[in-house]
């Protein structure tokens, strides 16, 4: 992996050089890319590491997409990309999407088509798009809709997407159905179960199901509707066994299950329904955009042979307005709120670490813009201002390091896109 991650490096480096234009090759064939590199200072709680607490430029982004036309009516499409995020992502290269697309039907009025492969899920606003810089108001999408614990989980599927869309009085109504599974990294999930890895066992792969509609109504083209629904489930997979987990809460004691639950989990299984209502409206230089998301979760945990099964709520908001006063500049400003368990908003029902206790909510202000200087090049600014950690980014041994309550961070980066 190391090596396809060099080999994504020196191919971009070269198209830097380049005259600054999309590769083409061919009449029907296109190569893009993009380099990001940011700086980001977190002085309250480590974001994606300890070494944001000082400033640190171990952000990076480095994306190769590229389609091919084989017909009008069936093309080829991919991206490679390397995520480098201190210690949360290393680097490495992989298949972001890898498609084909084989448009159908289409007339005037309707158009349907299927994408086989690993396609990117259209789940919200911005799911679909959120690695790719030139697409996010800021630095990041929404952290309260699109939070990291699930990121990996839900961005594509390895599986079948069917699409199209339908123009009824001037009406437009655009839609997917999508069914697969994709991999998982199993940290990520525990640290949202248990706010810190469990003992034995991991997560593999999570299979998904999903819907996407995005309505424009006649009446004002510059709004849009959006429904999201995306059902998943997935076990844990060669858990502690019960006699292990049994013996060892023997010998600690029976009152470290309560204090370590994570250390005796024999088994579990995780139903998750995401439910996001989705609106944005568009005047002159102004959007204004907001996102409602409801996840209902249903966990069954057996910690040393013994079922604790539950079922919590997540809520989740954002309201979001951008002004656009040229073509070269913008800026932002969100609002956002997120709830890990809905009935409890204070989050000391959730299962945490004692030195993350605020880890089941999080509220937060963000405010930015972006400058497009030369052709291609764009520098982005972001300072958020938060408290509660429900969105801040875990990684291996977070549960080491104090977590504040109230915490800032503020990002520069610097991309170039072709």
């Amino acid at each position: 992996m190391r090596k396809l991650s060099s080999t994504v490096l020196g191919l971009t480096a070269a198209m830097i050089m380049a005259p600054a234009t999309a590769l083409e090759l061919g009449n029907s064939s296109e190569l893009h890319g993009f380099v990001n590199q940011s700086y980001l200072y977190s002085p309250d709680n480590p974001y994606s590491g300890t070494e944001s607490l000082d400033g640190s430029f171990k952000f990076r982004e480095l994306g190769l997409n590229g389609f091919t036309e084989i017909s009008p009516e069936f093309r080829l499409a991919g991206q490679v990309i390397s995520r480098q995020r201190d210690e949360t992502d290393d680097g490495n290269a992989r298949i972001d999407f890898l498609l084909a697309d084989y448009l159908y039907y289409s007339d005037m009025d309707v158009t349907a088509g299927v994408r086989l492969g690993r396609v990117k899920n259209n789940v919200g606003f911005y799911n679909a798009t959120r690695d790719i810089p030139s697409a996010r108001p800021g630095f990041n999408v929404p952290d309260s809709i699109y939070f990291d614990s699930f990121r990996d989980s839900i961005l594509s599927t390895d599986g079948i997407n069917l699409y199209g869309s339908l123009l009824f009085q001037d009406n437009q109504l655009n839609w997917e159905l999508f069914a697969g599974r994709k991999s998982v990294e199993s940290e990520r999930v525990e640290y949202y179960l248990f706010g810190v890895p469990v003992g034995e066992g991991e997560f593999d792969e999570i299979a998904l199901q999903g819907l996407n509609l995005n309505f424009v109504p006649a009446a004002h083209r510059g709004v849009k509707f959006g429904l999201s629904l995306l059902d998943a489930s997935l076990d844990l997979d060669n858990p502690m066994s019960v006699t292990d987990a049994q013996m060892a809460l023997f010998i600690a004691g029976p009152a470290d299950v309560v204090a370590n639950p994570q250390n005796y989990v024999t088994g579990t299984r995780i139903d998750i329904l995401f439910a996001i209502l989705s609106a944005q409206y568009s005047y002159d230089d102004w959007v204004i955009t907001a996102e409602y998301m409801n996840l209902f979760t249903d966990l069954e945990l057996q910690v040393a042979g013994v079922s604790r099964n539950q079922s919590t709520t997540t809520e989740a908001y954002y309201l979001q307005v951008e002004w656009l006063p040229t073509v070269s500049t913008s800026w932002f400003a969100r609002y956002e709120e997120l709830y890990l368990d809905k009935s409890n908003r204070s989050g000391g029902d959730m299962i945490a670490s004692a030195s993350n206790p605020h880890r089941g909510y999080g509220k937060g202000w963000s405010l930015g813009g972006k400058w497009m200087f030369y052709p291609r090049w764009t520098v982005t600014g972001q300072a958020s201002f938060n408290e509660g950690s429900a969105w801040l980014p875990s990684y291996k041994g977070m549960e080491n390091d104090s977590i504040d309550k109230h915490w800032n961070y503020y990002v520069v980066s610097l991309t170039f896109q072709f």
